[in-house]
């Protein structure tokens, strides 16, 4: 009997080193001696098979736990530097020729700007002249024709000034896109990966909360004596930390897949 006692205490003591579970797994053996006086033999039979599944299961319910507490810190730690990894490259990619693209840009915009009210001028003068037309009034058609023509050869000079750095603009940028779409596109499959990750997730979630669940009512039934609850709830959350751990290697297999993205991203930056 001794001898018993002692194999439980140190079996419990395994347990994330908690005293609780260790006295109340040592109380349940101790009920379990005294089952012989219960008033119900077939009671006290299955509270001793529940009590025999806890210890035939103690062992990979909490190496499971040990398990996951160390698959999930290792998932964490890798999407944690990918996501580092991720934003440098976005932004080495949003660098690339920025000062060349920038400085065009505000070419662009400083002339049209410099013509906008020459051009907004010689385009209101049209629509007058043939508002003018449609109301039959030649006379203001023809005045307001005239002054327009004398702004024609300045609006139209404008116009290709405008469209010259526009132009330079659109082939600098297209120029940009060429350089960065080898890496772009390695980096393509990581949004779709993120998404399944994150659709997982909610099942993974579901999983996680229905095992919380079964521990607290382990936790419960053991405080209470029960080994019958007791062994339920283990076996429900054991099973729940199984397909937690399948949630958490597929997780970590697209993570891997998402480090490979990047590591090819890199070699296909711009120099």
């Amino acid at each position: 009997m001794k001898a018993g006692i002692r194999k439980w205490n140190a079996a419990s003591e395994q347990w994330n080193g908690a005293g609780f579970y260790r006295r109340m797994i040592g109380m349940l053996v101790l009920l379990a001696m005294f089952s012989v006086y219960l008033p119900h033999a077939e009671a006290a039979s299955d509270w001793d098979s529940a009590l025999e599944e806890i210890h035939t299961m103690y062992s990979d319910y909490t190496g499971l736990q040990v398990t996951l507490k160390s698959e999930g810190t290792r998932t964490q730690t890798l999407r944690k530097q990918n996501n580092t990894d991720l934003a440098a490259i976005n932004l080495k990619l949003k660098t690339v020729d920025s000062v060349l693209l920038n400085r065009l840009k505000a070419e662009a915009e400083a002339m049209k700007k410099k013509h906008s009210p020459l051009l907004e001028e010689y385009s209101s003068l049209g629509k007058q002249i043939t508002a003018a037309r449609k109301a039959g009034n030649l006379k203001s058609a023809t005045l307001l024709e005239i002054k327009r023509n004398k702004l024609k050869a300045a609006a139209t000079a404008a116009r290709s000034e405008v469209k010259a750095k526009n132009t330079l603009l659109a082939e600098a940028r297209a120029l940009t896109a060429a350089k960065l779409k080898p890496a772009k596109d390695a980096l393509a499959p990581i949004a779709g990966l993120k998404k399944q990750i994150a659709a997982q997730n909610k099942g993974a979630s579901t999983a996680q909360a229905e095992r919380a669940e079964a521990d607290k009512r382990f936790k419960a039934a053991i405080a209470a004596g029960d080994a019958i609850t007791a062994a339920a709830a283990m076996k429900l959350s054991y099973a729940r930390m199984g397909e937690l751990r399948t949630f958490g290697q597929q997780s970590y297999a697209w993570e891997q897949k998402i480090t490979l993205a990047l590591r090819a991203a890199e070699t296909k930056l711009p120099k």
